[in-house]
């Protein structure tokens, strides 16, 4: 497992060569980036230029954003944003990117998957078959806390037991995973669940942590902490499951918050590394 920097979760708002070099002097393995925001920029500056930026700079691919940001947005919606799905995938190829991610919101029992048609089973399976030719994996992520999903219809989607019947539902190779500290912990799972798993399924994963004095019921999405920063989250549990299971691949901080607004670049990339590392010494301490 690596340490890997998607620059704008820290509120760092960076080209891709801006982000290069923000994540080698911070420490980072790995960079990830949203294809859907900047193809034109990497087509501007050539791929030949940010790999060998990449390169010299001894960071690897971690994953990119190609397809829509959402599973279960509309079809109008889906259908813009996959539009230059086959151009952005290329260029993720090119730059040696396996690993693409979305988002599955929380879905009423309405939008379940036992329909044929159903809207969530129809929209990963498109994202699957439009990354395939291209060598691409596409991990779809869970929302759990109970504050996305009260004072609503009846819930279907918000565990890693549902994820994964999404995933079978779809039945492609390329479907997977992407795990999130965060959902893990408020929905209540447990090392067993992640080691249990096929580390082929998981195509990246997100580590934070909980803001403290607040009930697991009442955290929402847009509050979270560096991980071990509050150590409300298990993040030995977190990263031995990982680890048994066998994943290999890309870390990416996520923590949503305030604190991160104005801060200089250079040291929220720092904090964020740092906080990987300190992570991953641990549970290695207690393994």
């Amino acid at each position: 497992m690596y340490a890997s920097l998607m620059p704008d979760l820290i509120r760092v708002d960076s080209e891709p060569m801006e982000s290069v070099a923000i994540a080698s002097t911070a420490g980072f393995h790995g960079i990830d980036i949203r294809l859907n925001r900047f193809a034109e920029d990497v087509d501007e500056m050539g791929v030949e230029h940010l790999n060998a930026a990449m390169a010299d700079a001894g960071l690897r691919p971690g994953y990119s954003s190609i397809t829509p940001q959402k599973i279960a947005v509309s079809e109008d919606e889906w259908r813009e944003g996959m539009a230059g799905v086959p151009r952005r995938a290329r260029l993720a190829e090119q730059l040696g990117y396996t690993r693409a991610t979305t988002v599955v919101h929380t879905l009423s029992a309405e939008q379940g998957l036992d329909t044929e048609d159903a809207m969530p089973k129809t929209q990963k399976r498109e994202g699957c078959d439009a990354l395939a030719p291209f060598g691409i994996a596409f991990g779809v992520e869970y929302v759990s806390p109970l504050s996305r999903r009260k004072n609503k219809p009846t819930i279907y989607l918000h565990t890693l037991a549902q994820t994964l019947e999404l995933l079978d539902r779809v039945d492609r190779p390329n479907a997977g995973l992407m795990l999130d500290s965060f959902h893990w912990h408020c929905a209540e799972e447990t090392e067993d669940d992640l080691a249990a798993l096929d580390p082929a399924r998981i195509v990246a994963v997100h580590l934070n942590d909980l803001v403290p004095d607040r009930p697991v019921d009442e955290q929402i999405v847009t509050e979270r902490l560096l991980p071990g920063e509050s150590g409300i989250i298990d993040m030995d549990a977190f990263l031995r499951g990982l680890a048994r299971c066998g994943y290999d691949g890309p870390l990416t901080c996520e923590p949503t918050h305030d604190r991160w607004r104005g801060m200089d670049p250079a040291v929220a990339a720092k904090q964020t590394f740092d906080s990987i590392r300190l992570c991953l010494e641990a549970a290695q301490a207690v393994q």
